[in-house]
């Protein structure tokens, strides 16, 4: 069909389900037999994925480029930045790290050559696909943002793109967020269309409402989603992991906890939950110590709340243990940082649960793995990735896998505590099997497949025809 056309999902603020409605919208136009790619201008999220070649981009994109089924790149998320905290962010621009900058620091980038970044990114893919279904970023309203805003309707304005604002009722004030996001977004001639999100009740006592809207903003209604039950799909950012539910696997919440999306297979089967006191261990099959973004704070909060001791303890008296990146380095004897990349001082000590040191470069560690390893007697074969700065000086334990690029992990003698640099490592049938004793009845990947069929079949039938059959015609 020539060049691609941009839809673009925007949102009266954040957790409006502009992540969700982008994947959906991605798989029902793939269904329809067309090319669709996912594009978000600039995320803020620490949760990440490593892509074939090396290159970081945000979760929730490989995710929407699943249901597009496509393979992602960096392109689909030109900008990601990373919270640290204290007013500080890892940058990460095409892909790759560009290390830690202040607010003012990435502030000025993203007024400068960031624009160029996203506008190279864009053309890349609206040559390639016939749609780029992309996503905007929080509010699209920010207008004191509005110097540094890359990813609202600057993007649809310069890309003549069709503009589709969404807004969660359960937040309260929906129709009010509609109509003052229009009026005060940077472009708001490229907003045409509106979807009511996250409906529950009645839809007939919104109508008059609806109405109304579409009178006072120009804006189409173009459908009202209901909330859909038991939808278990990866979050974005923290906000999407604030409450989980199980009673098996503990999963430490430490302070600066990063990569949320390596425990969503126990979210999925609703075995996870959070430890953030030495009483919370008690009746727990096992402990997971998930990955850090300041390993070292977060070790003190162990010591302070007294988890260090417990977990030596939990142990002790054969409760498994695993670690993932920051994790496995808290689990080790001792972690160096003699170039202060990311501890603020030379050395620290470990939980000592593991014989393994630990030392920090300069270079950060991003790439897809292929591993195999054994667990319980059974032999495992699948993919996972790295992103992480530190990496082990020495290993006195067992490894705990093989890679293509040689062996990785550590697996203690009493076969109970793992430590790994490997995320993804849960959506191994037989590493969660390990871990929560509980078999699959179906793979992580089999689940996850399901549900973004069943989220996207939701968004489908709720939508208007007529007005999807527009945005696709770019009306």
């Amino acid at each position: 069909m020539g060049r691609g056309k941009l839809i673009h999902i925007l949102g009266t603020s954040s957790n409006a389900g502009k992540s969700t409605l982008s994947m959906g919208l991605c798989r029902i136009i793939s269904n329809m037999g067309y090319s669709v790619t996912p594009f978000k201008a600039m995320n803020m999220s620490l949760n990440s994925i490593s892509t074939e070649g090396g290159f970081e981009i945000a979760r929730s994109q490989w995710l929407q480029a699943r249901a597009a089924r496509i393979m992602p790149d960096w392109h689909i998320n030109p900008i990601l930045l990373k919270p640290e905290g204290s007013g500080k962010s890892q940058v990460i621009l095409k892909g790759n790290s560009i290390g830690r900058r202040s607010l003012e620091e990435y502030g000025e980038i993203l007024r400068t050559e960031a624009r160029q970044i996203v506008k190279e990114s864009m053309e890349f893919l609206l040559n390639r696909f016939d749609y780029v279904v992309a996503e905007g970023s929080g509010s699209a309203a920010e207008i004191n943002l509005y110097d540094r805003d890359l990813a609202n309707t600057w993007i649809t304005h310069e890309f003549n793109g069709t503009g589709i604002l969404v807004v969660n009722i359960e937040n309260g004030g929906a129709f009010s967020s509609l109509y003052g996001t229009k009026i005060l977004c940077q472009y708001p001639e490229v907003m045409k269309y509106f979807i009511i999100n996250n409906m529950r009740g009645n839809q007939d006592m919104l109508m008059e409402g609806v109405k109304k809207i579409e009178e006072m903003t120009g804006m189409k209604n173009m459908g009202i989603v209901p909330h859909l039950e038991g939808n278990h799909l990866p979050g974005e950012d923290s906000l999407d992991y604030e409450r989980i539910y199980g009673k098996r696997v503990g999963i430490i919440r430490y302070p600066f906890f990063e990569n949320y999306s390596d425990i969503d297979p126990l979210i999925q089967m609703g075995l996870g939950t959070y430890v953030k006191s030495s009483d919370q261990l008690e009746g727990l099959y096992s402990v997971i110590l998930p990955g850090s973004k300041n390993v070292s704070a977060d070790l003190e909060f162990l010591i302070q709340s007294g988890l260090d001791r417990s977990l030596g303890e939990f142990a002790d008296k054969g409760g498994k243990i695993m670690g993932i990146c920051g994790g496995y380095q808290i689990l080790s004897r001792n972690i160096r940082d003699p170039a202060n990349v990311q501890l603020g001082r030379p050395e620290i000590k470990g939980l000592n649960l593991l014989k393994t040191d630990f030392i920090y470069e300069g270079i950060k560690t991003v790439s897809s793995v292929k591993y195999e390893g054994r667990l319980n007697g059974e032999y495992f074969d699948v993919k996972a990735y790295n992103i992480h700065y530190g990496m082990p000086g020495n290993n006195e334990e067992i490894y705990f896998v093989n890679t293509d690029s040689g062996r990785e992990g550590s697996i203690n003698e009493k076969l109970n505590v793992i430590g790994t640099n490997l995320h993804g490592i849960l959506e191994n049938s037989t590493v969660f099997h390990w871990l929560t004793g509980i078999k699959r009845v179906k793979s992580y990947e089999e689940a996850l497949e399901e549900n973004i069929g069943k989220f996207s079949e939701n968004i489908s039938v709720n939508l208007k025809r007529e007005q999807l059959m527009d945005v696709l015609d770019g009306l």
